[in-house]
């Protein structure tokens, strides 16, 4: 089950969801979305034999395994009168709203992304590190551009940037589908740079979509061979 409209959310489109939900349903596991558990149910040896969802629909299980994600922890900073929206809010210092006060990690907000991955808490504790120590007192975080990856068997995606291009009409994206292959690809561009994208079912083309996108390189006048082949360097 799973709390959010659909699969990985903070990485997939809805439609990417969708194909990946249905590769899940093809290697028997099916998914329950808008929904979370209620309450176990167990024999009276003390082994669960049922979840009961938020629905009331009740799942007969042997094994039941909750994995809650990461959500930034602000109540101490909320308390202390620091500046906090979805995370403690940092700018490119990585200072919060009061004096000599930094924050790291998956707590921070920065330019209005929360990360709550391993590499940008990295790469903050690099610059506050430069910064602190002196060897390099004009070091800015200016933001990250991590990549979600996952391969388990025949089911893989890769994703990066944006991803949802409502709500920015400056954007142009450009997706393929092969219903047949299970695959879904989708750029996201704003002019001649990438700025997000979604694989599923075929990561062929992912190192070179990947390197445009972190090196902020512009694009090709027709861009279409980045979904389809690997381009000639």
């Amino acid at each position: 089950m799973h709390q959010a409209p659909h699969l990985i959310e903070r990485h997939l489109d809805a439609e990417a969801a969708e194909a990946l939900r249905r590769g899940l349903r093809e290697g028997g596991v099916e998914v329950y979305t808008r929904n979370r558990a209620k309450a176990l149910h167990g024999s009276e040896g003390g082994r669960v034999t049922g979840v009961e969802l938020a629905n009331g629909y009740r799942l007969s299980c042997d094994l039941v395994v909750l994995a809650c994600g990461v959500r930034p922890r602000t109540g101490l900073a909320h308390a202390a009168g620091l500046a906090v929206e979805r995370g403690v809010l940092v700018d490119d210092e990585l200072r919060t709203s009061a004096p000599h006060v930094h924050a790291i990690g998956d707590c921070t907000e920065h330019r209005g992304a929360v990360h709550g991955l391993a590499g940008p808490a990295w790469e903050q504790a690099d610059v506050l590190a430069a910064r602190l120590s002196g060897a390099d007192p004009d070091a800015r975080y200016t933001g990250s551009r991590p990549l979600a990856r996952l391969s388990a068997g025949p089911l893989e995606y890769a994703a990066f940037g944006l991803v949802d291009e409502a709500d920015d009409p400056d954007l142009d994206v450009l997706t393929l589908r092969d219903a047949t292959r299970g695959a879904y690809k989708k750029l996201v561009l704003r002019g001649d740079r990438l700025v997000g994208g979604i694989l599923l079912g075929d990561l062929a083309t992912v190192d070179a979509l990947t390197r445009a996108y972190e090196r902020d390189e512009p694009l090709p006048d027709s861009p279409l061979h980045l979904l389809t082949t690997l381009p000639a360097r």
